[in-house]
């Protein structure tokens, strides 16, 4: 006899489960001492509990294992058994034909992924720029609506019937900000000496440049090689990082306020030139 803590053990099932089993009259106890309640089970039952094990795992319920123990007549049982059998077979062709449309979908995946390259970026280099006059609109928003502060920046170009000089800029004076918001500055070069709010100019000089070709998403690698060229060159960086839209964003062609992302190229096209001004050292 084995007590119930070693049966336990034994045939790997809890204690308190197989109390249950025998308060629903599924297993019990060979022997109960009458003196201190102790329950003991023989060899015998270790069978009985590995054929609830087995029933179980074939999804037969507790009444119907304990009806199948009750009765070893298997007659009955046949039919029920083949049904059984056929359930589990449907579940395995479901099963495989689940396999096989998440293999289809990783193939579908990775064929995707293979047709959207990772960024081009051209080589790192200095260029001198000339002081430009630019438009300028500067708020905290979240990244994923810089496209409503784009609408907002031409709306107020066209109030002040502003003549833009050439493509939209932005400054990212700082990122992560509280509920995913950061400091984004939007600039659009415009011609005229107008005296007019929100005007400024971008100082002439030295700028340490590199192009980007590829989703926007990927700009953060430009970030780091524009970084580490910088250090490697010995330059000191003295103002904020410009992203330029050379293509992309902004269409090439626009009237008035009727201004949209150009959704007609894919994000592989586009091409962004990131600029910062540099001090050289002789």
């Amino acid at each position: 006899m084995y007590s119930i803590g070693k049966f336990s053990e034994i045939c790997k099932v809890p204690v308190k489960t197989l109390r249950y089993y025998s308060e629903i009259g599924l297993l019990e106890p060979s022997f109960i001492d009458p003196f201190t309640n102790y329950r003991y089970y023989d060899y015998d039952k270790i069978q009985a509990v590995q054929k609830i094990k087995l029933l179980k795992s074939c999804q037969f319920s507790l009444a119907q294992i304990r009806e199948f123990l009750e009765n070893q007549d298997s007659g009955p049982w046949e039919g029920l058994f083949e049904e059984k059998l056929r359930e589990l077979e449907q579940k395995r062709k479901q099963l495989d034909e689940q396999m096989e449309q998440m293999r289809r979908l990783k193939e579908q995946v990775a064929k995707a992924s293979s047709l959207l390259p990772g960024p081009m970026m051209s080589e790192c280099c200095l260029e001198e720029r000339e002081a430009l006059r630019v438009y300028t609109i500067r708020r905290h928003i979240k990244p994923v609506f810089i496209d409503n502060l784009v609408q907002d920046l031409f709306d107020r170009v066209y109030a002040f019937n502003l003549t833009v000089k050439g493509k939209l800029m932005a400054i990212f004076h700082e990122r992560g900000l509280s509920q995913g918001e950061a400091d984004v500055e939007l600039l659009l070069p415009v011609e005229g000496n107008a005296q007019i709010e929100g005007c400024k100019v971008l100082p002439a000089g030295t700028y340490a440049c590199l192009k980007i070709k590829g989703p926007y998403s990927e700009l953060g690698a430009g970030y780091e090689r524009l970084q580490h060229w910088l250090a490697e060159q010995n330059l000191t960086r003295k103002g904020d990082y410009l992203e330029i839209y050379e293509q992309g964003l902004v269409p090439s062609e626009y009237t008035g306020r009727e201004i949209h992302p150009d959704l007609s190229l894919p994000p592989s096209e586009l091409m962004t030139k990131l600029c910062v001004p540099v001090a050289l050292w002789e």
